[in-house]
């Protein structure tokens, strides 16, 4: 599973990655945008606004909080050192295709954001690694939390279909037993919550999270 930052993947699948790992599947969140932890540029204001000072601090503390959020879902975390928008790139997109290319090549399936790709390095990310996911089974998903605030069932962009095929959107199965997993799991992200105002909120809050609806639009193949 490809995640933008380190956090989507999480909230935008958490339970369905419970389900998976409980039926014997092997998941790896592969976080391309994870920022270079050994880097002393300044924060950009998300990140300054929770409570980091540079690049490599917030990129140290938040994959500690992703790897507590993986292990308790018993998936497997990688990230990689490029940069989100508010920090240099590190690579451009060709070093990112490479990076990321040989990650994925052995997955019996590959899942990238698909809607409503409404964060500019979501939408970066996604046409960047098109090209280098031709001949994989590439599955898109919702991402969440912008899907539920988008007010609407989440439907696979004309561009998106073009580059990966047509598909529509379903919710994995899941249980409520997945769906707690993904609670904890939600929660590990402490730097985040205030920022996406989840802290202290029912309606926008980690059972919130929890209990959404998840959706996949698997390959018609």
């Amino acid at each position: 599973m490809v995640s933008p930052h380190l956090d989507d993947g999480v909230l935008s699948l958490g339970a369905s990655i419970a389900s998976w790992r409980r039926a014997g599947a092997e998941v790896e969140l592969l976080t391309v945008l994870a920022c270079d932890p050994g880097s002393a540029a300044p924060s950009g204001g998300w990140d300054r606004r929770g409570g980091f000072a540079t690049e490599g601090e917030q990129a140290r503390a938040r994959r500690e909080e992703d790897r507590r959020a993986c292990a308790l879902l018993g998936a497997r975390p990688a990230w990689l050192p490029f940069g989100s928008v508010d920090y240099e790139r590190h690579g451009d997109e060709d070093d990112v295709r490479r990076a990321v290319a040989p990650l994925v090549e052995a997955a019996s399936v590959v899942l990238v954001p698909g809607f409503p790709l409404s964060h500019p390095d979501h939408e970066w990310l996604v046409r960047t690694l098109a090209p280098a996911l031709d001949g994989l089974d590439v599955a898109l998903y919702a991402e969440q939390p912008y899907t539920r605030r988008s007010g609407g069932d989440p439907i696979v962009p004309e561009w998106v279909a073009e580059a990966f095929g047509p598909r529509s959107f379903e919710h994995p199965p899941t249980t409520a037993r997945d769906r707690l997993a993904k609670w904890r799991a939600t929660r590990r992200y402490r730097s985040q919550l205030p920022l996406l105002g989840m802290r202290r909120s029912v309606r926008r809050g980690p059972l919130r999270s929890a209990v959404a609806p998840e959706w996949v639009a698997w390959s018609a193949d």
